[in-house]
């Protein structure tokens, strides 16, 4: 199964980018250790890059990029941490995903696993 992981990541508070990718990266490393998936996490994979390259941190910068991945993914996985709602690149990637046929589950942190489901949560 290869899975994309869509993220809130864009800020002004530098911090909350770099935790924004920090949960990335552990949900990456959670799918992959409990599912078994091939991960594909736009924002823990280039978080790094991207800031010491100097690299666009904004969603229209990856677009392209990140659709391509979600065309290849078997599921979207939308990591429902703070910031989920108002961004731009999930909003993106779950109407790309809906139009390709790609399935999107909402996972939400809960006591160091993840609950999932089809539909967003209401909280």
């Amino acid at each position: 199964m290869i899975a994309f992981v869509s993220s809130p990541y864009t800020h002004p508070d530098p911090k909350i980018q770099d935790d924004r990718a920090k949960a990335a990266g552990d949900f990456a490393a959670y799918l992959w250790r409990e599912r078994g998936a091939m991960v594909f996490s736009p924002i823990a994979h280039w978080h790094e890059i991207a800031m010491r390259n100097h690299l666009p941190g904004n969603a229209m910068a990856w677009a392209a990029y990140n659709r391509e991945f979600v065309g290849i993914a078997d599921v979207v996985y939308v990591l429902c941490i703070p910031g989920w709602r108002d961004s731009q690149g999930i909003a993106m990637e779950v109407k790309w995903a809906d139009d390709m046929g790609v399935p999107v589950f909402y996972a939400c942190p809960l006591g160091g696993g993840f609950i999932y489901s089809e539909e967003p949560p209401h909280v």
